[in-house]
């Protein structure tokens, strides 16, 4: 499967944003990303503390696309070119055509639709070219904002996974989002993919 929908590395395109693989001239801009507590508090990740930590993260990537097993994104703005956030398909079941989103945005661009925008787009591509059934998000419950995000974009809320989510020593249920293909296509969705 990743052969066939990854390689080449895939670049998805939408009204302002192009979202494509990162890049080592990016390290500037991702550890602004990713410094941040507030972007990362609702991540698997802690704050970078300093850009060799960005910088060793994306040498980590550019190492899993080469393994051919890698599916991050970065989002940049069309208009500036300005890297405004991240996104991925943090797993996949092939056997079931099932994937898991996840994305981030800098938090000064919040509340812009910018992270509706990037979350359509790897639900679009997921149901456009992959053909999965379903993509579903991880949301704690205190994330109300991704949670809206998602119910936009016509997700369900499924339910809730007690003690699932552990970060920082803190143990957390979380809530499971998904829309499956025939919602999706009912829906009529044009993710501009």
């Amino acid at each position: 499967m990743y052969e066939d929908f990854f390689v080449p590395y895939p670049v998805i395109e939408t009204d302002r944003l192009i979202i494509r693989m990162v890049r080592k001239s990016d390290a500037g801009e991702l550890f602004e990303l990713c410094r941040r507590p507030e972007t990362s508090k609702y991540s698997a990740w802690s704050p970078h503390r300093d850009l060799s930590e960005t910088r060793k993260y994306i040498s980590f990537r550019l190492m899993q696309y080469r393994k051919r097993c890698c599916t991050f994104f970065v989002a940049e703005e069309r208009a500036t070119s300005r890297l405004i956030g991240s996104c991925s398909y943090a797993s996949f079941d092939e056997a079931y055509k099932v994937t898991e989103i996840g994305y981030s945005v800098l938090s000064d661009l919040w509340n812009r639709g910018l992270a509706t925008e990037i979350a359509g787009a790897l639900t679009g591509y997921a149901f456009d070219r992959i053909g999965v059934q379903r993509v579903f998000a991880r949301v704690l419950p205190e994330n109300a904002a991704s949670a809206r995000v998602l119910m936009k974009l016509g997700f369900a809320f499924e339910g809730t996974h007690k003690k699932e989510f552990c970060y920082d020593g803190k143990v957390s249920d979380v809530d499971i989002y998904a829309i499956t293909d025939d919602m999706y296509f009912k829906r009529g969705n044009n993710n501009g993919v």
